[in-house]
């Protein structure tokens, strides 16, 4: 049984959401290609899912799209917003109890570190992902395999599991001293939230769908926000976005930044050893964002 708040959504119903999201950016890079207006595919007006199904059908598809990438490159996108969406937003933890709980970092921990990077078109060209269109070129991976590589998070439902592969995975990326071994991390981290299951606020995200795209990172320059008769709401809102707990720390300690002479892992274990576990990337990455913010 999956334990849910009912003001709140369960792992299922955001990933519905994500895809959705998905699904318009893939189309929007694709009209983009196409010689169309990227701005349809942000429409709530405009019939996604046919679109969709229906771009091999234009004049230009066969010479300026690889659609045989297509439903994998929807999955790639929806994974990546999902983590995105707990790094920047941060989900939380149902208990069977019904009790709520804040989501630490290494819950949502994935070998192939997709909260590391921000997507770019064509996906194809990114060096993070090289790996990944490799694996799938060569049928070793499958849009499923994506989620299925979660360390402690059961793809179906949210639930939060130690999997045979986890603790080598955490050895290998968190043990390295800082934070202990790995056995450590997820002892610390993962173990007393076994059997929880991941949930979501709708509260806390933007209005409508160029707003999400923007807050993480995803849109280029040819997109811009439509007319807010038909940019639409995607979940009920009562108040701003928030950030992750950790994010907060680190803009509550360094309010100017990341201060010279002090490096991103410093302050990476100065907040993992204050209950907010956090990667130097990820500091890196906040850091860089708050610059292009001022």
């Amino acid at each position: 049984m999956v334990f849910c708040p009912p003001d709140h959504l369960n792992w299922n119903e955001m990933r519905e959401f994500a895809q959705n999201w998905a699904r318009r950016a893939y189309l929007a890079d694709a009209l983009e290609l196409l010689g169309e207006d990227p701005q349809n595919a942000l429409r709530t007006d405009f019939n996604l899912e046919s679109t969709v199904q229906n771009l091999d059908k234009h004049r230009n598809a066969r010479t300026r799209l690889n659609l045989k990438d297509r439903h994998f490159e929807v999955e790639l996108i929806t994974f990546w917003i999902m983590n995105k969406l707990d790094e920047d937003y941060g989900a939380a933890l149902c208990t069977s109890s019904g009790s709520l709980l804040r989501s630490n970092h290494p819950i949502f921990f994935h070998p192939d570190q997709f909260f590391f990077f921000y997507l770019r078109f064509p996906l194809r060209e990114m060096a993070e992902l090289t790996r990944i269109y490799e694996e799938y070129d060569a049928r070793r991976m499958f849009s499923q395999d994506l989620w299925a590589r979660y360390c402690c998070i059961d793809a179906e439902t949210g639930e939060i599991k130690q999997k045979n592969h986890t603790l080598k995975h955490f050895d290998n990326y968190f043990g390295d001293g800082a934070s202990g071994s790995g056995k450590e991390t997820f002892d610390r981290y993962v173990k007393p939230f076994l059997g929880c299951y991941i949930v979501w606020d709708p509260e806390i995200f933007p209005d409508n769908h160029f707003d999400i795209f923007e807050s993480i990172g995803l849109t280029n320059k040819f997109w811009s926000k439509p007319d807010d008769k038909v940019s639409g709401e995607l979940v009920p809102r009562k108040r701003g976005p928030k950030p992750s707990p950790a994010k907060q720390e680190f803009e509550k300690r360094y309010p100017d930044g990341l201060p010279d002479g002090l490096s991103a892992e410093a302050v990476a274990a100065e907040l993992s050893e204050a209950g907010f576990p956090i990667t130097g990337r990820s500091i890196q990455n906040y850091d860089r964002s708050r610059k292009i913010r001022k």
